[in-house]
């Protein structure tokens, strides 16, 4: 094969779609990918271009909450502790002596914690939670390593 030249990926998918429906029936020319993907969607990017109106964007926006919201949110949440004692006896670090109790206290708290499942207000303070939380089921690992 030192003659043969390199088939795209392009090549490749008109081959195989030219295959297919030759078997299935004979109904003319096989589709011809023309372009690269990646080319495209680097062309849209850099064109700045909106592929959505402003009003659908709009749609899918975080809300903003009034002041008083938020403050009635706040007394109606238990109070996100960021103290790494406080996270670790939610996280049960003492009682968890494998790999895989830890693993499954860190799905636990992330379930519970994630800041994609909480309120746009609490989110900065999940975010900080659960990079504790990490941190110490990291650390408690590298510990039953040694």
């Amino acid at each position: 094969m030192s003659g043969a030249r390199a088939k795209s990926f392009g090549d490749l998918l008109d081959d195989l779609i030219s295959h297919e429906q030759a078997e299935r029936l004979d109904v003319g020319p096989a589709p011809s990918l023309q372009g690269d993907l990646l080319d495209q969607i680097e062309r849209i990017q850099a064109s700045n271009a909106p592929l959505f109106e402003p009003s659908a964007r709009q749609a899918y926006l975080e809300p903003t909450l009034a002041p008083e919201i938020l403050e009635a949110l706040d007394t109606l949440m238990p109070e996100l502790s960021t103290d790494p004692h406080d996270i670790a006896l939610e996280l049960g670090i003492g009682s968890l002596h494998t790999v895989a109790d830890l693993d499954r206290a860190r799905r636990r708290f992330a379930f519970e914690n994630h800041p994609d499942r909480l309120a746009p207000h609490l989110r900065e303070r999940a975010a900080e939670r659960m990079g504790i939380a990490n941190g110490l089921i990291d650390t408690a690992k590298a510990t039953m390593a040694e």
